[in-house]
């Protein structure tokens, strides 16, 4: 009995070593990976891991993409392109052309989104001359802005016209002001 007790107690101590033993050999026979670590080559620039998962980290591999961070696309934007007296051809007929520089950023802004938008052109005009001609020269405006999208491979928009309804500083009737001569851009997710 008391050789029986000496070897279960002997058991008793070997067996947890063995067990370390045993669960560490896997380890032991593998270069350290870290294949769970990545590095950003530059201060706050974030990486994508293997399995498409963003991450910003000063350790771990250099090689991996840099993740695209998506910024927040505006709800709306308001563009006051200057068309010259009674034209609404883009970019021909834009007076101020670095107003254009504002829809092709708001176009690479929704190009770099992950969701489907829809995008509303409404064009404005001010109170000059008769409303209905008004509402089809908003309309006009608007389309032109639509086709210079879509010529720029944007393709979910569409056009609608305000025409002088819609003012952004209210004036009298027959009252040019350009800040209502105005085409506004609206996303809407699909």
């Amino acid at each position: 009995m008391r050789k029986a007790n000496k070897t279960l107690r002997a058991m008793g101590y070997t067996a947890p070593v063995a067990l370390i033993l045993a669960l560490a050999t896997p380890a032991m026979g593998h270069e350290p990976t870290d294949e769970n670590l990545w590095l950003a080559k530059a201060e706050e620039t974030a990486w994508a891991n293997r399995y498409g998962e963003c991450w910003k980290s000063k350790t771990g591999p250099g090689n991996l993409d840099p993740c695209r961070v998506v910024a927040a696309v505006p709800q709306e934007v308001t563009v006051h392109l200057n068309f010259k007296f009674n034209k609404h051809n883009v970019p021909e007929d834009v007076i101020n052309k670095e107003e254009i520089a504002k829809i092709n950023d708001y176009i690479d802004q929704l190009r770099a989104t992950p969701e489907e938008e829809l995008v509303t052109v409404v064009g404005h005009t001010d109170t000059v001359g008769r409303e209905e001609s008004n509402l089809v020269l908003g309309q006009r405006r608007a389309e032109a802005v639509r086709n210079y999208i879509i010529g720029q491979g944007y393709q979910n928009v569409e056009a609608e016209s305000r025409g002088e309804s819609d003012l952004a500083v209210q004036t009298g009737d027959n009252v040019e002001e350009w800040m209502n001569r105005r085409v506004e851009l609206r996303k809407t997710i699909l």
